[in-house]
């Protein structure tokens, strides 16, 4: 894997059309995702699909960065993709679900980030590890 790759996985224990409901309720993703507070386009109900815009602000008070995305690729339950369009984040994600078993999900979690070779080098092991955090905390909200 490239240095602006980011791959992360989780099992989850529920089945893959519950954790994509979760999973993609984009305002929710603060209440799981490190430090960070979301706002999107989609319905308050978690409506959402190709073209929807999505922001997240990752830091501490105003100390911080914004990542911009926008919908590319939609094919619930299982996969999703995002453009991060942003003024410091660019490249995409993925978000992939893989059914274990009727009960039982893998959540596959993909970043390719476009920025300097130096940059990534610093930043790599802290994202990895956030997303890790974060993704285990989503799992366990899930299975609540």
């Amino acid at each position: 894997m490239s240095l602006n790759e980011f791959r992360v996985s989780v099992h989850v224990s529920a089945p893959v059309s519950e954790v994509w409901e979760k999973l993609v309720h984009w305002k929710s993703q603060g209440d799981w995702m490190a430090l960070t507070r979301v706002w999107s386009t989609a319905d308050d109900d978690g409506e959402s699909g190709i073209g929807t815009v999505i922001e997240a602000f990752t830091g501490i008070g105003k100390f911080g960065v914004l990542d911009q995305m926008k919908v590319v690729q939609w094919s619930p339950p299982t996969f999703c993709a995002v453009d991060h369009y942003g003024r410091f984040i660019k490249g995409i994600g993925e978000f992939r679900l893989v059914e274990l078993s009727p009960s039982d999900t893998r959540f596959d979690w993909y970043e390719r980030i476009d920025a300097p070779q130096w940059l990534l080098a610093l930043i790599k092991p802290g994202i990895i590890l956030a997303v890790k955090f974060s993704l285990s905390r989503f799992a366990r909200s899930v299975r609540r």
